[in-house]
């Protein structure tokens, strides 16, 4: 019996040894789980505070540079590079995220170059071929990283970068529905001949020849090779009074043609032309016929009629129309464009064009066209650039939906520049 005793007793010790290392390991367990878990919050609250400053400076950058000149992009990134202080953020000072579930969230953004020495894994990471010049001040890519350091309790911290890039748009792209039938051309090097909807695109019938990509962000109809669902490109928004400062002749509302110092140029009368432009002092509308006006950039206050032919395929006019009205193309005239920038035709309307204009050959003279509300082009015409239509708020008569039709020809083949950027690569440095 004794023995049994002592037998029993050693049992009852070698159990409860068990029990109090089962219990140690359970609390060491728990207590473990614990961290994890809270490294897991914490790593998350730091990555959000990342993303957050880098969504904030990505937007600062975007915005900044949306109001500059497309044609001084280049030296505007140098610029920033040489002072940061141009963007509308404090860069590289810890700034706190106000309302934050952690106290301690924070982030600090930067903006600088791919090649920048601070930057782990070099100018190649995030972009295939790069031709940086290894200079941390110039850029030379028409590229900037944008990096967020997020912050949060227990000194956790998360590292995101992004590359933002000038959008690169194709010959055609809207940002409403599209219609598109006739024995339309659209055409370009290096893929660039492409149509982009950020609605609905319709190919009516299989005589339209597109060289490029055909997407929308709607739904797709038409023939094989196009795709829907696709994501939507951010358009410039189009504003005549923007590009003022380009013109040689302002074409007013009653008639009088002034320079850019407001001297009168001329008063348009029935027997007196302005630079062979006419007035219409009922609808308050500018018009060419076959005269051909002088060249330069036309500020236009008010809608613009073209149904002449002025210029010829061996001598085009240099004409550029900035219009706060819409643009009424019905006759068959041969520009190119006289602005340096390229542009062609911007208006605050709508832009048809039912006649037979060309506007040269796309190899030398390529030409920008903003349109803020719709497009209506038919007839034989013949563009030599790129079409971006805005799709505003239908305010004007002369068109009400985007169609293409007839036998019209859009060769595009790359190089107009771009102030509108977007992101267009990002990683999480570990």
């Amino acid at each position: 019996m004794t023995n049994e005793r002592g037998s029993a007793l050693i049992a009852v010790l070698f159990l409860l040894l068990m029990m109090s290392a089962l219990a140690a390991a359970l609390g060491v367990s728990g207590h473990t789980e614990t961290l994890v878990a809270r490294n897991h919050q914490t790593t998350a609250q730091a990555r959000a505070a990342a993303e957050a400053g880098l969504n904030h400076a990505v937007q600062v950058a975007v915005d900044y540079l949306a109001n500059i000149d497309p044609d001084a992009i280049p030296a505007a990134l140098d610029e920033i590079l040489a002072d940061l202080t141009l963007l509308d953020i404090d860069l590289d000072t810890t700034l706190t995220i106000a309302g934050a579930a952690d106290p301690n969230a924070a982030y600090v953004a930067s903006i600088m170059d791919e090649d920048h020495p601070d930057r782990a894994g070099g100018a190649v990471t995030l972009i295939a071929g790069n031709d940086e010049d290894g200079i941390a001040t110039t850029d030379n890519n028409l590229t900037l990283v944008v990096r967020a350091m997020g912050r949060a309790s227990n000194s956790t911290g998360v590292t995101l970068e992004a590359l933002i890039s000038p959008l690169d748009y194709g010959a055609l792209v809207t940002d409403g529905d599209l219609e598109i039938g006739g024995n339309i051309t659209i055409d370009g090097a290096d893929g660039n001949g492409s149509v982009h909807s950020n609605g609905d695109l319709i190919i009516d019938g299989g005589s339209a020849s597109i060289s490029g990509s055909i997407t929308a962000s709607g739904e797709y109809d038409g023939p094989a090779g196009g795709s829907g669902g696709m994501p939507e490109l951010p358009l410039p928004e189009v504003n005549a009074a923007d590009y003022l400062d380009r013109a040689d002749f302002i074409l007013h509302s009653d008639g009088i043609m002034t320079n850019q110092a407001g001297t009168v140029l001329c008063t348009w009368s029935k027997s007196t032309s302005c630079n062979n432009w006419d007035f219409n002092d009922a609808t308050l509308e500018w018009s060419i016929g076959s005269a051909e006006p002088t060249d330069g950039t036309y500020y236009v206050e008010g809608g613009v009629k073209i149904s002449g032919s002025p210029g010829s395929s061996a001598d085009p006019v240099a004409l550029t129309i900035i219009a706060e009205g819409s643009i009424d193309i019905s006759g068959s005239p041969d520009l190119v464009p006289e602005d340096t920038s390229g542009y062609l035709f911007i208006t605050n309307g709508d832009l048809e064009i039912s006649g037979g204009l060309d506007t040269g050959d796309p190899v030398t003279t390529q030409g920008r066209i903003l349109v803020h509300e719709q497009i209506n082009f038919s007839g034989n015409a013949s563009l030599a650039g790129q079409v971006i239509v805005e799709n505003a708020e239908d305010v004007f008569d002369l068109v009400h939906e985007n169609s293409i039709g007839g036998n019209v020809d859009i060769t595009y083949n790359g190089g107009l520049s771009s102030n509108v950027f977007t992101v267009s690569g990002w990683r999480e440095i570990r």
